[in-house]
């Protein structure tokens, strides 16, 4: 059992619980939530809080799996023009199967949404490309390095 003092942000075992304990009477932690609640628990109950470990949300395997974008990556992504953006997610959105068939693209991490761009890019209408060219460039010069 870990030694607790009054202060301590707290939480019970399960980690369903957590606040800062307010007292000590006994064998009892007293335990004051965000919320304002107070609550009990048997100390032997009580655990220093650690936050929360976010499990790495994974959509596909294979050539499109999630990764960490390095700078120049996130740089290029950046330089996406909002219209050239608009485009891409309607013609990938309209690619989907219907609802819930696969994310759409407003929600895919931003490697899977610089994947996208790359792939439905050269497929956008001349008009649209023209004042863009060297991102067009830049995006294919991208898949020769991954």
């Amino acid at each position: 059992m870990a030694r607790l003092s009054i202060g301590d942000r707290v939480s019970d075992l399960k980690g369903t619980h957590d606040g800062r304990l307010v007292d000590i009477d006994g064998t009892t932690g007293y335990i004051e939530q965000a919320n304002g609640v107070e609550i009990e628990f048997p100390l032997s109950q009580l655990k220093p809080y650690e936050a929360p470990k976010i499990a790495e949300e994974r959509t596909l395997s294979g050539p499109l799996r999630d990764r960490l974008l390095n700078p120049a990556q996130k740089a290029l992504l950046a330089s996406v023009p909002a219209a050239l953006l608009a485009a891409i997610a309607k013609s990938y959105d309209a690619g989907s199967d219907g609802p819930g068939s696969r994310t759409p693209f407003a929600a895919l991490p931003e490697s899977k949404r610089l994947e996208a761009i790359r792939i439905y890019l050269p497929s956008l209408p001349q008009r649209l490309l023209a004042s863009h060219m060297n991102l067009v460039v830049a995006m294919r010069d991208l898949s020769k390095l991954s």
